[in-house]
């Protein structure tokens, strides 16, 4: 009998089961048999070895029901790897995108700034253009925004400040922002232009102040150089003149000395000539006017002198 015709008839299920427990008590006589052998040797009794045995199954299953379980999640962790290439193939590429952006960009500003230079060069070159025809121009009248009225106007020029004219009254700078809004367009009025021109005349006018300042001051050293000078020959003068004097009271002083002496001697000449009954004429008299008016001119001189002195 075939072993599907032993499956299909009533028997062979029976006989079946009868060999497959044949076959499990023909494992379990050889594992016992071995497992002894293995006791034996080891020193370790048969129950202990089938609990040993029992709890390395165990871990084994466990081990396969974890393996399974990452088995299961394979898929996933595959689908999110490939999720992520692309995640970041899209990166990489939005990446690439903005830096190619940014060079645009970048190239566009250096574009622009060439552009506003060139803009800016052509409205100077206009300016300058407009500015420089308008000089000498003439106007039967020319009116403010503020209501001021110049008439028989003369344009001297044109700045970045304003216009310089002459009118029928004298002259007068017009600033930018009192002009008719025409003019500002024709001029091409720049507020920024303005205030550094402003800036620069002032600065311009603190460097000449300054230096008039400082030509002023050494005009004054030099002055007070010249005065001290003047003072000191005045003074060399003076000391001069005193010295001139004092040596006309020195001399006089021994011209009265010398009167003095001859008055004495005309006194012993009037006492011998009366001794001798002889006629004789005093001079005494004559010489002591003469000394009196010396000694007047002496007083005189000193007091110049003490003035002189004063002034030293």
């Amino acid at each position: 009998m075939s072993f599907s015709d032993m499956m299909s008839s009533g028997r062979g299920p029976g006989v079946i089961g009868m060999v497959m427990a044949l076959v499990v008590l023909l494992g379990f006589g050889l594992l016992f048999m071995y497992a002894s052998d293995e006791t034996e040797r080891a020193g370790q009794s048969i129950e202990s070895v089938i609990a040993h045995q029992a709890k390395d199954i165990e871990n084994q299953k466990a081990a396969i029901i974890f393996e399974r379980q990452k088995l299961d999640q394979a898929p996933a962790r595959v689908a999110n790897a490939k999720e992520l290439a692309r995640i970041k193939r899209e990166s990489q590429a939005l990446t690439d995108n903005s830096a190619n952006l940014k060079t645009r960009i970048e190239a566009g500003k250096a574009e622009l700034a060439l552009r506003l230079k060139a803009l800016a060069d052509y409205k100077d070159e206009y300016r300058a253009y407009a500015r420089g025809k308008a000089k000498g121009e003439t106007l039967d009248k020319l009116e403010t925004l503020t209501g001021a009225v110049y008439n028989s106007v003369l344009i001297r020029e044109v700045t970045a400040i304003g216009i310089q004219i002459r009118h029928a009254d004298g002259q007068k700078r017009i600033l930018f922002e009192d002009l008719p809004e025409a003019m500002k367009d024709r001029f091409q009025y720049d507020p920024k232009q303005k205030e550094q021109a402003m800036a620069e005349e002032a600065a311009s006018r603190d460097v000449h102040e300054a230096a008039v300042a400082v030509a002023d001051d050494l005009a004054d050293q030099k002055m007070d150089v010249q005065r001290g000078k003047d003072a000191e020959e005045v003074k060399a003068r003076i000391r001069q003149d005193i010295a001139v004097k004092e040596g006309l009271v020195a001399s006089i002083k021994e011209e009265i000395k010398g009167l003095e002496a001859e008055i004495d001697r005309a006194a012993a000449d009037a006492s011998a000539a009366r001794a001798a009954g002889r006629m004789h004429i005093n001079k005494s008299g004559s010489i002591s006017s003469n000394i009196r008016s010396k000694q007047g001119r002496i007083s005189t001189l000193q007091a110049e002198m003490a003035q002189l002195r004063g002034r030293l």
